[in-house]
């Protein structure tokens, strides 16, 4: 018996002390005089749990979020909703599942991506998710969220005194739905061997337009027939798998042809890199010649200018007396050079005129490989105009008559189909689709079966027979129509006063709680009742033994074993038991009239 249950629920605002009450996995009771805030706390589990609408607590108190504490079989979940808010933060360490914001609805999700809260909730009660259900007479189906059934498992004080079913959603749009749900927490069933089914009047209208639509394809395929037999007079007499097979040969060829131009041409290139190549490195040389001559002229013009000069100091005399004291001496004799620059003169000469020959061959290298490199240029040229000009036209040519030709053999298909269509088609009005007399539609209460009617009344007997209904023999009998109990043949509304409404309903959600938690596929594991007697009184002590009110809460204590039991009850009403010894957790609000807390509210009276 899987499921979850509370075990803290936190009031919280800007300034304010948090407020929280604290639950075990078995029975809780909150109890107090009025205006203690008692409400107040199933409210604030409601509004954690998505509830829309109302905030659980005035905001003029300052509170304007609440948290939830969720336990589950694998872990914690933390639930943080702030007031205004269509989204809750979620924090959890249970393996699988993802610390993140939570929409509240799954219209939210299709537009942000973000997970649902619902989602994780069923996940964590140990229901696959997605599930869908089915919500309408013709199988259409809505995701299975908590909030479906929520309601039989939290009840408010002013939903446990209903006259009618306290388990059925009023709005009859939601009742479907809500069956649908039960049934699959009952036996894990959603029924997926249905399809969803369509309306008679959709139906009808859908068989109308599809014979509307079949006149207006006869007549269109007429006009299309027309079409093609006009296009395909271009190809009488001609034999066209021939003229095709002839295409396809001559294609191969021209494209052979494209393929050794290509070739020819990428040798090309690459010959004409090459002479590109060695005409820059001739360059170069170019230039280190031109550099090595203007070397030489200056050498040759140096050597020059020395011989000149000393050919021109042997012409005049030598210098006898000395200019100062103006004595007579016999001066030295003069190194000259004019031999030895007559020597390397001649050197450089010699190689000045090996140098311009060198640059004679050099131009005529340069010359040969710039009329080669023309010519190359002048093939590339020629074969690149063959291939854009003559073949690539001529391959296209023929592609396009290849395809004009098989564009032929799809129209004789094409007509071949129109022909059959037209059969089928004209075969389609004749016999049109019938609409059938009756089709299959879902009613969820035909599937709530003999045993499960069985068993749910003994359990309604069992349990009024246990909170001290009746001393006299009980027959109680769930109306699957009105899904709700009749006791001694009697429904509750025709006798009993709202505090016997009440009771029973009480018993009505401990009856469906019992079914669930020993025979359920699923079974949520908690169970929320505000104010379960609202007023009962039976004209004896609630303490007594025989009362109904003892005999409710004495059930409350016995049945912990089911799940968690949270209920709020006035203090007045509360029966005089030993629920310490029962491991009860009694939570009082004394209101400030005597020792305790006072409230749910810290610093609110």
């Amino acid at each position: 018996m899987a499921g979850i249950y509370f075990s803290r629920v936190t009031a919280r605002g800007i300034g304010k002390r948090d407020s929280f009450v604290d639950f075990t996995p078995g029975l809780n009771i909150i109890c107090g005089r009025s205006n203690t805030g008692k409400t107040a706390v199933a409210r604030c589990i409601d509004f954690a749990l998505g509830k829309m609408g109302d905030f659980p607590i005035d905001e003029t108190f300052g509170y304007d979020e609440v948290e939830l504490l969720v336990q589950a079989a694998d872990g914690t979940i933390s639930i943080t909703r702030k007031f205004h808010k269509d989204q809750v933060d979620v924090i959890t360490n249970i393996p699988g599942m993802m610390s993140d914001k939570y929409n509240l609805k799954y219209s939210q999700s299709q537009r942000n991506g973000l997970p649902v809260l619902s989602d994780l909730l069923l996940s964590a009660m140990g229901i696959p998710v997605p599930c869908m259900v089915i919500k309408n007479i013709d199988f259409k189906r809505a995701p299975l969220t908590l909030r479906t059934f929520l309601h039989m498992l939290l009840f408010l004080n002013n939903d446990i005194g209903k006259v009618e079913s306290v388990l059925e959603p009023k709005e009859s749009i939601q009742k479907t739905v809500f069956l649908s749900s039960l049934l699959f927490l009952m036996t894990g069933s959603n029924f997926p061997e249905h399809d969803e089914q369509t309306k008679k009047e959709i139906r009808i209208a859908e068989r109308n337009a599809i014979l509307r639509y079949v006149n207006r394809q006869i007549s269109n395929i007429s006009e299309k027939k027309k079409v093609l037999q006009k296009q395909m007079t271009a190809f009488q007499g001609i034999d066209v798998e021939q003229q095709m097979t002839a295409l396809i040969a001559g294609i191969e060829q021209t494209e052979s042809a494209i393929s050794a131009a290509l070739s020819r041409r990428q040798e090309l290139v690459q010959e004409i890199s090459e002479l590109q190549e060695k005409m820059t490195e001739a360059e170069l040389m170019k230039s280190r010649y031109t550099a090595l001559k203007s070397q030489y002229t200056a050498d040759i013009k140096r050597l020059t200018f020395i011989a000149d000069g000393e050919m021109s100091r042997s012409v005049h005399d030598k210098n006898t007396v000395c200019p100062f004291c103006e004595s007579h001496f016999t001066p030295k004799d003069d190194e000259t050079y004019i031999e030895s620059a007559r020597g390397e003169l001649s050197r450089i000469l010699a190689q000045m005129n090996d140098l311009t020959k060198a640059e004679q061959s050099l131009a005529e290298e340069m010359n040969w490989m710039s009329e080669e490199m023309a010519k190359l240029d002048a093939e590339k040229d020629s074969i690149e105009c063959h291939i854009q000009q003559e073949l690539r036209p001529k391959a296209e040519a023929m592609r396009k008559s290849l395809a004009d030709y098989k564009n032929f053999l799809q129209l004789k298909r094409e007509m071949s189909v129109i022909d059959d269509f037209a059969v089928g088609w004209e075969a389609d009005l004749r016999n049109p689709p019938v609409e059938p007399e009756s089709a299959l539609q879902y009613h969820p209460r035909e599937h709530f079966d003999d045993d499960f009617k069985r068993l749910i009344n003994q359990y309604y007997k069992d349990i009024l027979r246990e909170c001290n209904y009746s001393t006299e023999p009980i027959v109680a009998n769930f109306n699957i129509s009105d899904f709700d109990i009749e006791i001694n043949g009697h429904k509750k509304s025709t006798h009993e006063g709202q505090g016997y409404t009440s009771f029973v309903n009480s018993v009505t959600a401990l009856t469906f709680r019992h079914y669930l938690a020993h025979h359920g596929k699923y079974y949520p594991g908690f169970l929320i009742i505000d104010t379960p007697l609202l007023g009962l009184d039976q004209g004896v002590a609630d303490s007594a033994p025989e009362s109904m009110c003892s005999g409710l809460f004495r059930y409350f204590m016995n049945h912990q074993e089911e799940g968690q039991l949270i209920i709020i009850e006035n203090s007045k009403n509360l029966p005089d038991l030993d629920y310490e010894a029962a491991g009860a957790n009694v939570i009082t609000f004394t209101k400030g009239l005597t020792e305790g807390r006072p409230g749910f509210l810290h610093g609110v009276e």
